[in-house]
């Protein structure tokens, strides 16, 4: 069995592979297709992603936490399938139905059914996730993820070479999943020996899990909804086009949040928060604070260079058209309102594991549920007067209000939650390091780098070192 270091490593190098494969193919596409074209397709996948949570309502990390501690693997994975594909049918007829009400073109409608039938496949990858995750055989998981980013980029290569169109397009969310799925089950058949179990016990168990896993699959949905409406109220507003130039800012923050979250929340460092949860709250403190101040530094130092940069990383990542009909200031300022919320999604994303730490899922439903409403509220009032950067602020609105209403409810019902203490030292350091990007003395790359130092040294001499384990003391 492999260690636990191992495992998230390979966790890690398998969403670094499979991430980065994605984001070269959408690369490609942006450069094979027209503006309004890769609007469509876009939007096809926001629409699809909200998919992903329908079809899964949180049974996965249910699945995994009954698997880890002790039941009847056989059973309990059978019973996750045949969830899955209960809820996989209704979502997909709940979000066809509703694309084809709001009366989208033909086109539209089967783009966004081609890429939901896509992401349905993936949920079934991840359900063999959550039985390799349960016996620590990570390195399945990762070579499942590798494997998507390689299929990936080999499907947007052949479109580019054979001239393609966006249905082929939009068809390579459904053909990169099936080898991966044929092989996460082989491995779940023949390694794992999992082997299915057809029986009215697995059947009456489905709703007993589903029901379990609510809480935490609605919040799921809704924050699916906030981080994908702002495609569909661009649509409304401004055109397909314009839906391209902001998710293509957007783009890069999903893929720097999807990198390091699920492999540092639900892997590394989540099971010591639980543990420091039941030893009590301050533990618990420490341990936010100690997290807190881990994510801030991992967030400030990815914005800086790609702050100092702007727009030249757009252009070199989507090519010479990146602006897509939008002006140059408009995708400037969306682009530098993103970055600002990498942080901020890093924050959301600990406190809600937090949350599901003290088991108050709750929680994370009523603040999500407040901030989806502020949000909607604001794309309707912003992005008619501001275009998308209107959109970026809404969605930076929504992470820190569901954040920062986590973060009271906590310090409400236990204390003190450390997240001050945490935060304190890498944002006193950010400060001077945004004042050298904002004054720009030596063009935009090495002021980027001066920036860069100034921040890291300012952190350093602060303190900030004092966060990293001491391996001898440890030992």
């Amino acid at each position: 069995m492999a260690g636990r270091r191992a495992n998230s490593i390979y966790m890690l190098a398998g969403q670094i592979f499979g991430k980065a494969g994605l984001f070269v193919s959408l690369m490609i596409f942006s450069r094979i297709l027209e503006d309004a074209v890769f609007g469509e397709l876009l939007l096809s996948v926001s629409i699809g992603l909200i998919v992903v949570f329908l079809s899964d309502m949180g049974v996965t990390m249910v699945v995994t936490r009954k698997m880890s501690t002790g039941d009847p693997v056989n059973i309990v994975f059978s019973t996750s399938l045949a969830a899955r594909t209960f809820l996989s049918i209704l979502s997909i007829v709940l979000v066809m139905s509703a694309v084809t009400l709001a009366g989208y073109s033909q086109r539209q409608v089967l783009l966004v059914l081609l890429v939901s039938s896509g992401f349905i496949l993936d949920g079934y990858c991840e359900s063999s996730f959550a039985l390799f995750r349960a016996r620590e055989k990570m390195i399945y998981e990762g070579s499942v993820r590798v494997l998507h980013g390689v299929l990936g980029i080999g499907l947007s290569v052949y479109a580019w070479y054979s001239g393609e169109g966006v249905v082929f397009v939009a068809s390579t969310y459904v053909l990169r999943e099936i080898p991966a799925l044929i092989f996460a089950f082989i491995v779940a058949f023949h390694r794992l020996k999992y082997r299915p179990v057809f029986s009215m016990d697995v059947l009456a168990k489905i709703k007993p899990l589903i029901v379990s896993a609510i809480p935490l699959g609605f919040a799921g949905i809704m924050i699916a909804a906030g981080q994908r409406l702002d495609s569909v109220f661009i649509k409304e507003f401004i055109d397909d086009a314009a839906i391209a130039a902001y998710q293509q800012c957007l783009k890069l923050f999903e893929t720097m949040v999807l990198i390091v979250v699920p492999t540092l929340i639900p892997g590394a460092l989540f099971p010591a928060l639980c543990v420091a949860v039941q030893d009590g709250w301050g533990q618990a403190r420490m341990r936010i604070a100690w997290m807190t101040e881990l994510f801030l530094v991992i967030g400030f130092t990815i914005i800086i260079p790609f702050w100092a940069a702007g727009q030249g990383v757009l252009r070199g990542l989507w090519g010479p058209g990146y602006l897509r009909g939008v002006s140059q200031n408009d995708v400037d300022v969306t682009f530098r309102i993103v970055l600002l919320t990498l942080p901020l999604a890093y924050i959301f994303h600990l406190f809600m594991a937090t949350v599901i730490a003290t088991e108050k899922q709750r929680t994370v439903l009523s603040a999500v549920f407040l901030s989806l409403i502020l949000e909607t509220l604001l794309f309707v009032f912003l992005i008619p007067r501001y275009g998308i950067p209107g959109a970026a602020l809404a969605h930076l609105v929504f992470l820190t209000s569901a954040a920062f209403q986590m973060i009271w409810i906590l310090n409400k019902t236990y204390g003190p939650t450390g997240f001050l203490r945490g935060a304190l030292r890498p944002v006193a350091s950010f400060l001077p390091a945004l004042a050298v990007l904002a004054v720009n003395p030596l063009g935009r790359i090495p002021s980027g780098a001066v920036a860069l130092v100034v921040f890291l040294a300012a952190w350093m001499l602060s303190g900030g070192l004092t966060i990293i384990p001491n391996r001898k003391r440890a030992s």
